[in-house]
Formats: structure tokens, sequence, C-alpha cells
């Protein structure tokens, strides 16, 4: 069973998934660095994660995000 994440919840961790930091997704989303990382880290409680990098994981394996779609939205890695 897949836990049950918020429409914002979702929408953060999709923008996880692209790559974007803390500060890019709170502008991106309109709100607060602080609000963010609240729901960073209620999406890291409801998943039983600790890493950004277990995030995208999970987002990619339950087609939250795409790899397509990350590498466009993020660009040159460098």
């Amino acid at each position: 069973m897949l836990p049950i994440l918020t429409e914002r919840e979702n929408q953060v961790l999709n923008l996880i998934a692209d790559g974007l930091t803390n500060r890019e997704i709170s502008c991106n989303l309109s709100i607060s660095e602080a609000t963010v990382e609240n729901h960073t880290h209620h999406i890291y409680r409801k998943l039983g994660i600790s890493r950004r990098a277990q995030a995208v994981l999970y987002a990619l394996r339950a087609n939250i995000a795409t790899v397509n779609n990350a590498v466009e939205n993020r660009g040159n890695p460098s």
C-alpha cells in the first residue's frame, strides 16, 4: 500500500525529483522555505526515508516523476 501524500506533498516531491533546491521549490510554489522543509519532513516520515535521493527514487518508481522530465526541467547538472 502506497503512503498517502497530500497534493502539496506530491508537488514538492515532484520538484525534489526534478532536482530543485528548497529555495527553488519555495519560489516555484510561492511558499516559504520553512514550509518546503516541513513538507519534505512529512514526505520523509510518510515514506520511511531520510534522504533526498531516496525521495527521488520513490518518485520515479511511483511514476510521480520521470527521468526525462527531471532532466528537461533541471538543465545542465554542472
